[in-house]
């Protein structure tokens, strides 16, 4: 008998065993939410479901748009002849809540190609669009509400949004350099109409370019700081941009190979309601970290990601789904990968299968949920009720009473394999 074979059985015989503990899915799905999920293209391209949390339906569909941080709006783009409509939407209903016409080309920013959209304030009172040609990216930058006419931005060079003040009159850019590996922060003053001569750079090391790929990121709804995981050969970093200051914070992150991209790509951020602990876990790498706000920033505290303790390591590496390397490898960041309970007090993010609550006083796993499973992203509900988890590859969706630990699972669409929001209806 092959070794693969027998960790197979065993797996087989670890899978019967769990699925017979607290946590299967023996509770009925409570109705009454509403889950925001991204799953999957259509004619129109990638689309955001609606799912009623009762029955599963899918009760609309949206394009890929940039969504305020409560989700009381949701801005889409739709390019016209000769112009562009941009249109702000209430998401839970479908209705329109404003218009507004915008030169043809502009699009509102896309920053990792993967999930929402970018452009907006994290109060959500002021968005930005871009448009770029070869030499030059111009951008409109104005009011959420769509009341007022945006002004227009001009600056030489490769270009992409970054993120945009709470009083909207900063603008950070990220430059591409020659260099594909490097890039810099700049600063636009909208205000003054100029974009600021020195790069915005950690004081510390002020002239060492930073390079990275962009991964998880984190704004603060007070606008005092946006996060977010660069991965690099050298180790990965948290950017961390105070958006009232021309400058940045960069903080290194825990890491057992620093060139192993794959399983950096893993990190994943919860922040505090009040924007001043920043938690860090990636499942991948075993790790979690604890960030405070300050200048600088600082990580405080680290601990091991605890791998489940029912599948031995061989065995996690041969397992389904292939263990502590997931099939969402080198894809991109996670969307989704870690959710803080509305107290404060718990962490739940991904160990190598399954799903864990960690107490954040102590940095230890307190519980562990979908053991069997190997689930792909997670959102809390607005109103800190339910954790809802789904795997893309089985179709998976899972409810998860932040009270009680009790699991149901919910009728599911194909491939759900980006949770992006959940509020009742």
């Amino acid at each position: 008998m092959t070794s693969r074979l027998i960790a197979l059985l065993i797996l087989t015989v670890s899978i019967l065993t769990a699925c017979g503990r607290a946590n299967a899915s023996t509770h009925p799905a409570t109705a009454g939410y509403l889950i925001f999920l991204e799953g999957g293209f259509s004619n129109a391209g990638e689309i955001v479901k609606v799912l009623d949390s009762g029955t599963g339906t899918v009760v609309r569909e949206l394009p890929i748009g940039t969504p305020a941080a409560d989700w009381s709006r949701y801005y889409v783009v739709t390019q016209l002849t000769g112009s562009a409509q941009l249109k702000a939407i209430d998401p839970a209903s479908g209705r329109t809540i404003a218009q507004a016409t915008v030169p043809a080309g502009f699009n509102l920013p896309n920053i990792a190609f993967q999930g929402p959209t970018a452009g907006i304030s994290p109060n959500g009172q002021w968005l930005a669009l871009t448009r770029s040609s070869p030499s030059v990216t111009n951008f409109l930058v104005g009011s959420s509400s769509l009341a007022d006419s945006f002004k227009t931005i001009r600056v030489d060079g490769d270009f992409v949004f970054d993120a945009l003040s709470n009083d909207g009159k900063s603008l950070y850019l990220i430059e591409k350099m020659t260099d594909p590996d490097h890039y810099r922060v700049r600063l636009y003053d909208v205000g003054a109409g100029a974009l600021m001569p020195q790069p915005v750079a950690d004081k510390r090391e002020q002239n060492e370019p930073m390079n990275g790929i962009r991964g998880d990121s984190a704004a603060d709804a007070n606008g005092n700081y946006v996060y977010t995981v660069y991965i690099r050969e050298g180790g990965p970093f948290i950017h961390a941009l105070p958006l009232d200051e021309p400058i940045a914070w960069c903080v290194d992150l825990p890491s057992t190979s620093s060139r192993d991209i794959e399983r950096q790509f893993h990190w994943a951020l919860a922040l505090s309601h009040d924007g001043r602990i920043l938690y860090a876990a990636n499942e991948a790498l075993g790790k979690v970290a604890v960030m405070t706000a300050g200048e600088p920033p600082t990580i405080v505290r680290t601990g091991p990601l605890a791998l489940n303790p029912n599948l031995p390591l061989p065995l996690a590496a041969e397992g389904r789904g292939g263990g502590l390397v997931t099939d969402a490898d080198a894809k991109g960041p996670r969307i989704g990968g870690a959710a803080l309970s509305s107290d404060g007090r718990t962490l739940y993010t991904f160990a190598n299968v399954g799903v864990v609550a960690i107490d954040t006083a102590t940095l230890k796993v307190r519980a562990r949920f979908l053991g069997p499973w190997q689930p792909d992203t997670m959102r809390m509900s607005t109103d800190g009720k339910w954790l809802y988890v789904a795997e893309s590859s089985e179709s998976k969706l899972w409810q998860i009473d932040a009270a009680t630990g009790a699991v149901a699972e919910l009728k599911s669409v194909v491939n759900p394999w980006a949770l992006l929001w959940a509020q009742p209806k």
